[in-house]
């Protein structure tokens, strides 16, 4: 799991292994460690429990009392124990470099309402009914609980190991549990926005569709008034590069900002944008709908007529072509 943690679920960063650093007033005994505590691009914990077999009956209820007591976790308790961890793993880093990896990682501003909410994984090789029977019914109750089950073969000589997720299925997850899954409205609502961004940087990254310095355009879109847009446009008058990035194939920051040559996730550029030109802090944003493609410069190596294709469309558009959901 710490190896390929995109078992786990999109852009997963794994903080920690086997922790055992609990509070004596929980009354947690040492001897309980949680197997694997990561941190997905939406900004939410990610507790894991591993199972070599079977799981036992009450597998659940492990995952759910480290859920709680993870969900208690602020950012520095977080960087601390990535600290730790990277230590023993060879690499040396300063309690402010974990942090900043964190908040790096996440897709938006670093938000406390969605770390109270972890989302919980068991990885087993079989799973007893008592298990499945209860999780959907949790799951209902807005507890996000997924079980993924293992199978190894020894082919020549090497273990392979094939990874199924067995609940919630993308068909459920999508239209049952999803409008239940978070209690609060808010909370919600900035998670879904923040799925459907990063998802849209995963499938270009992953399909390779964009080359390494393709050019994009800023043209604000969702979460935008006009009112705003105006306001942004005369804010990109005064500096003609604000509204302008290139593509690199990084899913964390893909885009590199002409003003200012850093890293941005579509989202992060987007709110730094809105604020900067308003004063204002932006709420929901989906950034990569602010995206274009600018197709006036075509990258080495691709056929004009091609890449001409994609003029007036935006990194969320690109995503849905890719994905089969749109007509084009």
């Amino acid at each position: 799991m710490i190896e390929h943690p995109q078992v786990l679920g999109d852009s997963v960063l794994v903080i920690t292994a086997e922790f055992d650093r609990w509070a004596d007033t929980d009354g947690v005994p040492a001897r309980d460690r949680l197997d694997v505590l990561g941190l997905d691009a939406t900004g939410r914990l990610v507790v894991v429990e591993l199972k070599r077999g079977t799981a036992d009956r009450n597998v659940h209820l492990q995952a759910i009392t480290y859920a709680a007591l993870v969900s208690r976790f602020d950012l520095d308790t977080l960087a601390q124990a990535h600290r730790e961890f990277v230590k023993g793993r060879g690499e040396t880093l300063e309690l402010d470099a974990c942090r900043q990896r964190l908040l790096d990682h996440v897709d938006g501003e670093w938000s406390p309402e969605l770390l109270q909410r972890p989302r919980q994984v068991i990885i087993a090789a079989d799973f007893p009914k008592q298990v499945t029977h209860t999780v959907v019914w949790l799951s209902e109750m807005n507890l996000d609980i997924d079980l993924i089950q293992v199978g190894l073969w020894k082919v020549q000589g090497q273990l392979l190991a094939g990874f199924t997720k067995v609940y919630p299925t993308p068909e459920v997850e999508e239209f049952t549990l999803a409008p239940t899954r978070i209690e609060a409205k808010a909370a919600a609502q900035k998670l879904a926005e923040r799925k459907r961004a990063q998802n849209a940087v995963h499938v270009i990254v992953d399909a390779g569709l964009l080359p390494n310095g393709t050019s994009l355009r800023l043209t604000p879109r969702h979460g935008a008034t006009e009112d705003i847009r105006d306001a942004i446009r005369a804010w990109v008058d005064d500096d003609e590069s604000r509204a302008r990035a290139t593509w690199n194939n990084i899913t964390a920051k893909p885009l590199i900002w002409a003003a200012d040559g850093k890293g941005y996730s579509p989202t992060g550029l987007a709110n730094y944008i809105f604020t900067s030109a308003t004063g204002r802090k932006a709420d929901g944003i989906q950034g990569p709908t602010w995206w274009d493609v600018d197709t006036t410069h075509v990258p080495e190596g691709i056929d004009p007529n091609e890449w001409a294709a994609l003029g007036g469309a935006n990194l969320t558009e690109l995503a849905k072509r890719l994905n089969g959901t749109n007509d084009d």
